[in-house]
């Protein structure tokens, strides 16, 4: 099989790291610090005509969120204008809508649907309030007003604190976003229903982005040209024709944004969070997050209260990174073994048309030539892990950047088909698996009856962008009663073991951590190492103990008991005599009074 020149991958990453270099400039940062890990972005290659790329990276994470209020009747026909500012907007008429709703922050105690706190803690267990400081950008493209009565939240821009005393390479500011993804209509009962809910963190620093936001107006019909993140007006290759969509991101091969300002022309870039601390969001909600959690964190704490319709939900972990692996070939120049496992006129990995990846040129051509094409797939889908694979031997088994990451989403329905029952309980939260591995399993882990585990596959690149081999992060957190379902137990405490076995079945050196509380159950696999290991939890419970009864009595036999013969016995006479005196004495058996002796 062949590999990719060492040489050839070090010049790619070089040339990457010194365009990020000479590319960033602002005027709105203290310092132009762009963090070759969590700075990472595609580089020009990926675009070039002919190319062949791969991209295997956390999407789901870094990806910037907008809020949107859609009419789908207005949607369907693609001419109209969707978007929606209130349940009240004369132009809408709702009876058929999904709204993405960035939530805003708690303003007062009675607020709902909104950002409560945010901050972080430092390993001594000391809190550190995050301050709130602004939306990012002010206002955002499609805002819309929630109507409390159906429970629909507001959707505004994500929000930007500081956390005094809690800096990293790039300052003190965070952009933190809470999205709540949903659909509903006017008409139903209830009125509104939550798909989804994502949060991140990141550690940002606002960045001028002008030269590529002015670089995308040439196609943005929306009022002043000003396409923010959303739902706007654009012009198609055909004149006068013209369809709505999301807003593009903004490229420029040198910034990797987690957020954008239009109007403002700039960029949320993302920056390195700051070692040895835990970072809480707290949440107030009326439309409960159920089922189960994905994250790209570690050591997770889970809290969900609710009371009088209201849930209060908390999480609290540290970030963790994340590996991304990149390759580009110009198809000419791919090696045939890899070039054998893709379609020639696509792209794509024969057998899977449907897998993920991307076009970064206008138009799409069958000529492998004229065209650029990356695969990406989300890291769950089910072909991720095995397409990781196939690329690794190709980039050395070695990362490009291991960007960090603070975030988690529930796991949408195609990642829970065929999960077990017990764990896809839609009246509750049932818990939040978390990994730091490029690619993993859909959906919680799957039960293997017959062993008796609960199996987690995952997939990463063996070494780091310096040559450090890669440690494995896996946490499991889940209801205690979620456990006991699975496995048909009592409520007796659980006794649970963690293992990591490596693709070829042996055991792996990993540091676990078991333990129960609060009705939760944590269990912790840490420092393994990958390509594609496999994490099993084993739980059992002791049998209880059964204490023997006590034997029957041996039962009561009344024996009739035999009659007494009483024989009567007769009265006697006795003469008793003193001196010249004498008496008789009568009775059953007599006796002569003191002084007397009976005579002979």
């Amino acid at each position: 099989m062949l590999k990719p020149s060492v040489k050839a991958s070090a010049l790619l990453i070089s040339i990457t790291l010194i365009l990020t270099a000479l590319g960033a400039s602002t005027s709105h940062g203290d310092a132009n610090i762009i963090d070759a890990n969590d700075g990472w972005t595609l580089p020009f290659t990926d675009g070039l005509l002919g190319s062949q790329n791969a991209l295997f990276s956390d999407r789901n994470s870094g990806e910037p969120g907008f809020s949107t209020l859609l009419d789908h009747s207005k949607q369907q026909n693609g001419q109209g204008d969707p978007t929606c500012s209130s349940t009240t907007d004369a132009s809408c008429e709702l009876s058929n809508f999904g709204f993405n709703a960035q939530i805003p922050v708690c303003q007062n105690a009675a607020d709902n649907n909104c950002l409560e706190s945010f901050g972080a803690t430092d390993a001594q267990g000391t809190n550190f309030p995050g301050i709130f400081k602004r939306y990012y950008p002010d206002k955002a493209e499609n805002q819309f007003d929630g109507n409390p009565d159906w429970n629909l939240p507001s959707g505004g821009a994500g929000s930007l604190f500081s956390i005094p005393g809690v800096t990293g390479p790039g300052g003190d500011s965070y952009l933190v976003s809470l999205i709540m993804t949903g659909s509903g209509g006017k008409n139903n009962t209830p009125k509104v229903s939550l798909n989804s809910l994502t949060a991140n963190v990141t550690p940002i620093q606002i960045q001028d982005f002008s030269q590529a936001i002015d670089g995308h107006k040439s196609m943005c019909l929306s009022p002043g040209s000003i396409c923010n993140m959303g739902w706007n007006k654009w012009g198609l290759n055909t004149p006068g024709q013209f369809t709505w969509g999301p807003g593009a991101i903004g490229d420029d091969t040198v910034h990797n944004c987690v957020d954008y300002s239009w109007i403002e022309k700039t960029c949320a870039q993302k920056e390195a969070f700051p070692a040895g601390y835990k970072f809480y969001l707290k949440a107030r909600l009326t439309l409960a997050p159920t089922g189960w959690l994905h994250g790209r964190m570690t050591d997770p704490n889970i809290s969900l209260t609710q009371q009088n319709g209201i849930t209060e939900l908390e999480v609290n972990a540290m970030p963790v990174a994340v590996p991304i692996v990149f390759k580009s070939y110009l198809w000419s120049q791919m090696p045939k073994e890899l070039q054998a496992l893709y379609d020639p006129t696509s792209g794509k990995l024969l057998g899977h048309p449907g897998a993920g990846g991307f076009s970064r040129t206008v138009g799409v051509s069958s000529d492998p030539s004229q065209r650029a094409w990356t695969v990406g797939p989300a890291p769950s889908a089910d072909i991720a892990i095995p397409e990781l694979n196939y690329w690794l031997p190709y980039v050395d088994n070695t990362a490009v950047a291991v960007p960090h990451y603070w975030s988690f989403r529930t796991l949408s329905q195609g990642e829970l088909q065929g999960a077990n029952k017990c764990f896809t309980d839609p009246s509750q939260l049932n818990g939040i698996v978390t990994t730091n591995a490029t690619t993993y399993s859909a959906g919680p882990p799957s039960f293997d009856k017959a062993a008796g585990n609960l199996n987690y596959q995952v997939a990463a690149p063996h070494l780091t962008n310096t040559g450090e081999v890669f440690h494995g992060t896996y946490d499991l957190v889940m209801r205690s009663k979620v456990a006991r379902c699975i496995y048909g137990f009592t409520n007796a405490p659980i006794k649970a073991s963690i293992s990591v076995l490596s693709a070829t079945g042996s055991p792996e050196i990993a540091t676990t951590i078991v333990n129960e509380k609060d009705g939760w159950l944590h269990l912790s696999a840490n420092g393994f190492e990958f390509s594609s290991p496999t994490v099993a939890v084993s739980l059992v419970q002791d049998a209880p103990v059964v204490v023997p009864p006590p034997p029957p009595a041996a039962p009561v036999v009344n024996t009739p008991v035999a009659a007494k013969v009483v024989t009567p016995q007769k009265k006697a006479s006795i003469v008793c005599t003193k001196g010249k005196m004498k008496k008789t004495i009568s009775g059953i058996a007599p006796k002569c009074p003191a002084g007397y002796k009976v005579k002979k």
